[in-house]
């Protein structure tokens, strides 16, 4: 079972640039598309139809549901949870613990433990708290 439980799971229909890095235990859906230069980490979930340009970086434990788009050399931190066709424009850096809700569009960098809804970014009750993680 050794290589079984780090192994990536990509559909057949997925587009895939051959210079992307992909990580262990990693599921890309179908009709993905990743292009030149990405790296996404381990235990993601990119959903059906998901494009993500160029350069853009998604770190461990981020959920792309169906539909997102992922603008150029975008920086989506650890555990981020993306809704149903989000767009996130070219050079946006998105905190760690961060959830974008369905259909919003994002234009400017969020930080640790945000989620933006109705294009608005509202803090989560537990980020008042919180120390960004080591």
């Amino acid at each position: 079972m050794g290589n079984q439980a780090n192994k990536k799971q990509i559909h057949p229909s997925a587009v895939i640039s051959n210079d992307a890095l992909i990580g262990s235990r990693t599921i890309i859906g179908a009709g993905a598309i990743i292009g030149a230069g990405v790296v996404i980490g381990e235990d993601c979930q990119i959903g059906t139809g998901v494009i993500i340009e160029s350069d853009s970086r998604i770190e461990n434990k981020c959920v792309l549901e169906p539909g997102v788009i992922i603008g150029k050399a975008v920086t989506l931190s650890k555990n981020t949870k993306i809704g149903i066709g989000a767009r996130i424009t070219n050079g946006v850096s998105v905190g760690p613990d961060s959830v974008i809700k369905i259909g919003e569009i994002v234009l400017k960098d969020m930080i640790y433990k945000m989620v933006f809804k109705r294009g608005a970014w509202i803090y989560r009750e537990d980020s008042l708290n919180d120390k960004n993680d080591e």
